[in-house]
């Protein structure tokens, strides 16, 4: 698929799209992600008034999209590890990620995404939920077929895989998960006498 597939699909999902600068995850222009369009032809139009975004990068802003994205780090905190243990402690089954539309991400984290219900509230925008999770529904996002310096956005489960928004993202969005991420990390320093 070409870049311009990659948004029809975005934007037949109803996600408003941007151009971000080539191998950057930004717009630079006044109003920045929310310069995003749902419809291909006012982006191309935009492309066409700014020129140095012909071979940019894709991106959602989520602000104005039905979509939400769980993004799992790898830089900081192992965000696979926090988001494996919290689904343990809450009895979701490990793999659940891997129900809906995920991204790998150039540094080896992973995003995925929920398609908002009609008539169903979004979740907070979260940064670090847990440890190297966050819940975005707020910001700009990212997305495939984008190149930056560290790597590639690459799709691992087909987008017509997308899912709604499961309850769990919500209650990790509304704080679930830290009241157990601080008892947990209690229960090891009892375990270990504190050290």
């Amino acid at each position: 698929m070409n870049k311009w597939d990659y948004i029809k699909q975005y934007q037949q999902a109803g996600t408003y799209v941007f151009m971000a600068l080539p191998n950057q995850k930004h717009n630079g222009i006044a109003g920045g992600f929310h310069n995003s369009f749902a419809n291909g032809d006012e982006l191309r139009q935009w492309v066409t008034q700014h020129p140095d975004y012909q071979n940019g990068n894709v991106g959602i802003d989520l602000s104005k999209s039905n979509l939400v994205v769980v993004d799992i780090d790898k830089h900081k905190h192992n965000g696979m590890a926090s988001i494996l243990s919290w689904f343990k402690t809450h009895q979701i089954a490990p793999d659940t990620i891997q129900d809906t539309y995920v991204e790998q991400t150039p540094t080896g984290g992973l995003h995925a995404f929920y398609i908002i219900p009609s008539g169903q509230d979004k979740p907070r925008n979260v940064i670090n939920a847990i440890n190297g999770v966050d819940v975005l529904s707020e910001t700009g996002i990212t997305v495939a077929p984008s190149i930056i310096a560290e790597g590639q956005y690459q799709q691992i489960t087909p987008f017509d895989k997308i899912k709604p928004l499961p309850q769990w993202v919500y209650d990790l969005a509304n704080g679930l998960g830290i009241d157990l991420q601080i008892l947990t990390e209690q229960n090891i320093a009892l375990q270990t006498g504190g050290k």
